[in-house]
């Protein structure tokens, strides 16, 4: 069962350039935690 929801595949492209471009870690930290959690990564792995 998913925690959250879907997120689409472009918005998903977009998260992941914000990932690389940014200099606020911490933002980079809670987007990576909410792809984990969309590809299907457990909770206490994130």
């Amino acid at each position: 069962m998913p925690f959250i929801a879907p997120i689409p595949r472009d918005e998903r492209r977009l998260m992941q350039k914000a990932i690389h471009k940014t200099h606020d870690k911490n933002y980079a930290r809670r987007l990576t935690a909410m792809l984990m959690l969309h590809r299907g990564d457990r909770v206490s792995d994130v």
